[in-house]
This record gives C-alpha cells, sequence and structure tokens, in this order.
C-alpha cells in the first residue's frame, strides 16, 4: 500500500500538482485516503489535452456558415404521401422492437426554486404532472399503440440518480415495466484551475463537473448499455432531453425518415422567427453538419432573410435526435473519433493550504464538457426534420419569462386547444379554454378525433385521461 501511496504521490509531483499535494498534507487519514484513490484513477494525458484545448482555444480563424437542408412535412420534397410512406418506415420499426429511448435528465431544478431532480418538476396546466409522469405516459401510450415492449434508458447525474429511481419505484414506473427502465449515471470529470491544476473541492475530494450531454454518448458505453441494447437488436435510439414537455417521443416520421436515409444522426428543428432568439442553429459550419451557437454568428447573419422572407438561419435545435447504434458504438471507441471538448471558466469554491491550514476560497476554474450536436459533424448522412413549435417544443429553463413554467403551460394549453379544433371540425373552441389531454387519452389530433365524444362539453377545466 506505501509503494502504491508513493506512486501516486509521485504522479502529482511529476504533473505539478501542487494545490493538491499541498491539500494532501493537512487533510485526516482517512480524506487522504479518499483523495489519494481518486488522483489513482486519472488520466493525467486527457487533462493536459483538457487544459490544452482551452489555452489555444478555437485555433481556425475562420468559419463559413451555411443553412441545412430541412425536410419540411407539406413541402415539395414531403408530400402528404410522402410522409405517410416515412411514418410506415418508422411504425415497423417501432413495432419490430429496433427503436430504444434515451432520456438526458441530470439536471437538478434549482433553477426554477425547486429542490430534487427536474424531471420531478410538477409542469402540466391542471393535474401538475411532472415531467417524468409526462414522458411516461407518452411511452406507455407507444407501447399500448403499437403492441410493443420499449426500453427507456434515462440518464442522471451522481447527484439525483438516487431521487430519480425512488420517484419512479414511489409511482410504480407509472405502468411501465421496472425492467424496461434503466437509469445510468453520467460521468464527472476534474475541474481545472486556470494554472491547469486540480481543484480540491470543500468537502475533500476533487472537484469534478459533468462531462456535458455530448458525453450521454459514452455513458451508453460505460455502462453497458450500449451492449445490452445489441442484445436486444436495437439499431436506432430517440435520443430527448428532460426539459421539453412537449416533445413528440418516437414520432414515427422522425424515425421513418432517419432510417429511409440511412442516417447516422438526425435532428428535429423548429423555425426561428425572432433574430434576437438564443438558440443554437443547425447548419453547416465549413461543409459539416453541426451547431451554429448564436453568439458566433453577426448581428447582419442573424437577421439576414431568404427570398421566402424567413430567416437565413431559422432552424432552431431542440435537442431531438435520432442516433443509429452502430455510429455511437463507433464514435465512443475509436481513439482517432472523438467529440471535441468545450470550456468555460466558472466560480469555483474549493479548498487552499494557508498559514498551514486548510481555507475555503473562490477561484476561477475551467469546466470542461463535450455537445452531443458535435456529433453531427462525424455523420456521413442526416436528415433535419422541421416541426411546429406549438406543437413540439416548450422548454422549462428558467423560473419566470420566457422558457419558463409558466410559458410551457401556456403552450400546453394552447396545444390541446388546437388539437381539440382539429378534432372536432364545426365545433368553437372557447379562447380561455384550460384543457389538458394526457398521453394515454391520444398521442395526437388524430387519436384524440377518434376517440373523443362529439358531443363533449368545453367548460374549464377540461381534462381527457
Amino acid at each position: 500500500m506505501d509503494m502504491i501511496r508513493e506512486h501516486i504521490l509521485n504522479l502529482l509531483v511529476e504533473h505539478k500538482q501542487q494545490r493538491v499535494l499541498r491539500c494532501l498534507e493537512r487533510l485526516d487519514p482517512c480524506a487522504r485516503e479518499s483523495l489519494l484513490r481518486e488522483v489513482a484513477e486519472l488520466d493525467f494525458a486527457d487533462i493536459a489535452a483538457r487544459y490544452t484545448t482551452h489555452m489555444t482555444g478555437d485555433e481556425q480563424a475562420e468559419k463559413i456558415f451555411q443553412e441545412a437542408e430541412l425536410l419540411s412535412p407539406g413541402s415539395a420534397a414531403c408530400s402528404s404521401a410522402e410522409c405517410d410512406r416515412l411514418r410506415g418506415i418508422g411504425r415497423r420499426a417501432l413495432q419490430d422492437g429496433r427503436v430504444a429511448l434515451y432520456l438526458v435528465a441530470g439536471g437538478q431544478g434549482s433553477r426554477l426554486g425547486f429542490e430534487g431532480p427536474k424531471g420531478c418538476f410538477p409542469v402540466s396546466p391542471l393535474k401538475s404532472k411532472t415531467l417524468f409522469q409526462l414522458f411516461a405516459e407518452q411511452v406507455l401510450a407507444l407501447q399500448q399503440r403499437y403492441g410493443l415492449r420499449v426500453p427507456w434508458y434515462i440518464l442522471t447525474s451522481q447527484e439525483n440518480n438516487r431521487a430519480t429511481i425512488d420517484f419512479f419505484t414511489a409511482h410504480s414506473f407509472f405502468g411501465l415495466r421496472p425492467e424496461d427502465v434503466r437509469c445510468i449515471v453520467q460521468k464527472q470529470i476534474p475541474s481545472l484551475g486556470l494554472d491547469g491544476q486540480l481543484l480540491v473541492g470543500k468537502d475533500g475530494l476533487l472537484f469534478k463537473n459533468p462531462n456535458g450531454h455530448g458525453g450521454s454518448l459514452y455513458a451508453l458505453k460505460d455502462s453497458g448499455a450500449l451492449t445490452d441494447l445489441s442484445g436486444r437488436g436495437i439499431e436506432e435510439i430517440f435520443y430527448f432531453q428532460v426539459d421539453n414537455p412537449l416533445v413528440t417521443i418516437a414520432d414515427p416520421l422522425f424515425i421513418g425518415a432517419h432510417i429511409d436515409r440511412r442516417a447516422q444522426m438526425s435532428t428535429k428543428v423548429v423555425r426561428k422567427t425572432d433574430p434576437g432568439e438564443k438558440v443554437g442553429i443547425i447548419g453547416r459550419v465549413n461543409g459539416r453538419l453541426g451547431c451554429i451557437e448564436y453568439s458566433e454568428l453577426s448581428p447582419e447573419q442573424t437577421a439576414e432573410r431568404a427570398a421566402d422572407g424567413t430567416l437565413r438561419f431559422k432552424s432552431a435545435n431542440i435537442a431531438v435526435h435520432m442516433l443509429n447504434r452502430a455510429f455511437v458504438e463507433k464514435l465512443v471507441s475509436r481513439s482517432d473519433v472523438h467529440l471535441p471538448w468545450h470550456s468555460a471558466v466558472k466560480d469555483i469554491a474549493c479548498l487552499e493550504c494557508e498559514g498551514g491550514r486548510l481555507v475555503e476560497q473562490r477561484v476561477k476554474g475551467i469546466k470542461s464538457e463535450m455537445f452531443i450536436f458535435d456529433a453531427l459533424g462525424f455523420a456521413e448522412r442526416s436528415v433535419t426534420l422541421e416541426v411546429p413549435r406549438a406543437e413540439e417544443f416548450a422548454p422549462v429553463k428558467n423560473a419566470a419569462g420566457a422558457d419558463s413554467p409558466e410559458s410551457a403551460r401556456a403552450a400546453m394549453l394552447s396545444r390541446a386547444r388546437s388539437w381539440l379544433s382539429r378534432a372536432l371540425p364545426g365545433r368553437e373552441i372557447p379562447d380561455g379554454l384550460q384543457a389538458e389531454i394526457s398521453p394515454l387519452f391520444a398521442l395526437d389530433a388524430r387519436e384524440l378525433a377518434e376517440k373523443i365524444n362529439p358531443d363533449i362539453g368545453f367548460a374549464s377545466p377540461l381534462y381527457l385521461g
């Protein structure tokens, strides 16, 4: 054991990690052993590479941005008949058990003033259903509609994994089979000081941060989920994030278009109408498909219009993807194919040795992460499907204002009224009708039309479940 400890200490000396060495001297024996165990597992080459990436930044002097080719239902390229054909392909993939679901839900609800996993946040307008319940009801409804069992993987964090599992258990998995719902934990990586040194957190362990939503792909491998997917005969993965209560899970049109083009990774987008909206744009960067950050576009590019009057860069990323399993396996297994690191400087609370004792201080530190949309640049074939914002996108990110619980609930009410209007042509839907439609009652306006009583009264609150 002494030889192992000496080896670890020599590593810290070799890599000039004086901050950790100073803290080790002042920690109690138990805490010291815990910190040494963490250090023993570090990949110092990776740490050095991340620091170099941060220091050099983006060395590419110029980026040329172009619009992405869109598949838009109702357009000449995607007529009603063509959409029906693609939906048929998607339905068969679902019925054949070739599609799995992957929800990224590692965040906490702290920005919403809510303690606990963000997926546990109550968001539906009438029943206050949580995000997790809304998603689970969609999954259950899909299984009932197509007579299948679809595996659902949920990416959690070390912070919320136990609470997420306990929440699903307490609610009997909302009617789903427990064996079909699997939580996997996102990896955390050490944050760095501006000098490239490791930081020791207030708990006496290395200060770490999640490795970003791009790390969700590597979590599939590390957890054994990719092996599980292969064993189940899963070929495609539907990816979505926890903060969008309007997401249409496992949309057959999206699945079908992705499979029909033999795409490796595909993306859903909504149309950006306000040039000032701070949202990433799916487009081409120097010829490769990717996500253009709003800050990368000049004011002129942001406001530029196409011949039809729409914004030139209008394909707003909503973080809904289809991923081919073989593509993911290649991406996470080969040393020559890896998502790039992105870094940001943040305030970090950590320990330092001053005057012979450990003190808490706040320092500027480097947090690195990967972004899943960078995987688009490795895909040889892709589909970018444009969908209506009012139908599929109402994120819950802020406590108030835009992209808040209030705006999401308003969007859910508006969509319910829209579905009722389409399901009951000729009936006048009151503008202020407070209506909520459970996914277990109808997954879309077409199914609503098949189930709803044509003589139903429109008194608020109206819940169909």
